[in-house]
């Protein structure tokens, strides 16, 4: 009696998204069509908002404008990038943490006391953080890295009255920016090699030897990455040198229009009520 080889086959399981910033969505959308100054504008409106007011009453306003953003971008669930793990387990542990440090008002649970009020301010701050992370999430999206550069250009150029290097910041901030994808893709690789060099042999110590061989791991990965940003920054200062410097200034190309009036306008409303509420 003949028995049936058993399966190698594995069945394909669900590939896990990248964490992928500053990619631009190859569709066009209201707020595509936006000047790059204005999303900038916003996203600085929002950021000074919830600085002057950090309450649950701004939030939810700064919410909602960028719900209303990604709306009208047309943003596919695809293109959020998904937080490793290790972020999950952190703010876990921040939240385990916070509950214990005894701000009123307080839940009594037999003998252990948790703090309600330190986990709603916990709660606030956190969500202050992604509002604002996803603001500049849909600047990324929606925005060429080429159009930010001549943006910065025209919304500093009232400082050169004051004889304030406005050119040389605006082209170093466009060479960071533009920088950016390169070095995120080069960590993206040292993190593919290390889990290509990851030992089997790993799961089978104790917690204590995975922590520390995870500790050095994370160092590991860190100095590499300094290195080859380093190298990286050799390499682009070469380039310019060899092309003549950076004496050339960044000219504004586009301007706002009617459409940036009025997003602006809406923006000035909408901080002005939750100032004064």
């Amino acid at each position: 009696m003949s028995t049936a080889a058993p399966s190698t086959e594995r069945r394909p399981g669900r590939r896990p998204r990248d964490f992928v910033l500053l990619r631009l969505l190859p569709h066009d959308s209201p707020v595509h069509r936006l000047w790059a100054g204005t999303k900038l504008l916003v996203v600085l409106g929002l950021g000074v908002m919830l600085s002057l007011r950090p309450t649950w009453p701004a939030l939810g306003a700064a919410a909602a404008v960028v719900a209303i953003g990604v709306v009208a971008a047309r943003v596919p669930a695809g293109a959020v990038p998904r937080l490793p793990r290790w972020i999950w387990i952190l703010l876990l542990v921040d939240a385990l943490l916070t509950m214990r440090s005894g701000t009123p008002p307080l839940v009594h649970l037999g003998s252990v006391d948790i703090s309600i009020g330190a986990l709603g301010d916990w709660a606030l701050l956190v969500g202050l953080a992604v509002v604002i992370l996803a603001a500049a999430l849909l600047v990324g999206w929606t925005t060429p890295l080429g159009d930010v550069a001549p943006a910065l250009a025209r919304l500093t150029a009232p400082l050169r009255a004051l004889r304030l290097p406005v050119d040389e910041w605006v082209l170093a901030v466009g060479l960071a920016i533009r920088s950016l994808p390169l070095l995120i893709e080069e960590i993206s690789t040292l993190l593919a090699v290390s889990r290509l060099r990851r030992p089997v042999a790993k799961v089978q110590l104790g917690w204590r030897q995975r922590l520390g061989t995870a500790v050095r791991d994370v160092e590991g990965l860190l100095s590499t990455a300094v290195v080859v940003a380093l190298r990286r920054a050799r390499d682009l200062a070469d380039a310019i040198e060899a092309r003549g410097g950076l004496a050339v200034p960044v000219t504004p190309s586009a301007t706002p229009g009617a459409a940036d009036a009025c997003v602006l306008a809406a923006l000035a409303a909408v901080i002005a009520a939750v100032l004064v509420l």
